[in-house]
């Protein structure tokens, strides 16, 4: 229900914006400064002479989780997984078709728990270990609000 799609993205918007400038600085890959999505790049001390103190520490914060889901090596099909966790979250209330949402939520996770071990068995934690960066993401979009 369209309700339901309205609710869920009021609900999340701002942990799903979170983790897109995540995923773009694992991408851009330069350790130094941050890509925007506009495509300007930023130099870290840029931002460290130029922000009020909030900001600063909100970049500081994004860096680490940018190098945590780097050494874990995070791939496409996992951040769409985990996006799709952000999404379907079990926290929203008011919602129609919870059932519908549970289960979206359980394929999701699933579908990673699967991914991860078949591409990653050497890594037996992974799955456990991106878990505990949405916590991370959904911290950063709290105090980014």
């Amino acid at each position: 229900k369209l309700d339901d799609q309205m609710t869920l993205l009021q609900n999340c918007w701002s942990e799903l914006l979170v983790f897109d400038h995540i995923y773009r600085q694992i991408q851009h890959g330069k350790e130094g400064s941050i890509l925007l999505v506009t495509g300007q790049e930023v130099e870290l001390t840029t931002v460290a002479a130029q922000a009020g103190s909030l900001l600063h520490s909100l970049v500081l914060r994004a860096q680490e989780l940018v190098l945590q889901l780097h050494a874990l090596q995070l791939d496409r099909q996992e951040f769409v997984c985990l996006k799709f966790l952000i999404l379907f979250s079990l926290d929203v209330k008011f919602l129609n078709n919870h059932s519908l949402v549970k289960e979206a939520q359980e394929k999701a996770n699933a579908a990673l728990l699967d991914y991860t071990l078949c591409h990653y068995p050497h890594c037996g934690d992974k799955f456990q270990q991106l878990l505990l960066c949405l916590v991370e993401v959904r911290a950063l979009s709290m105090q980014a609000k």
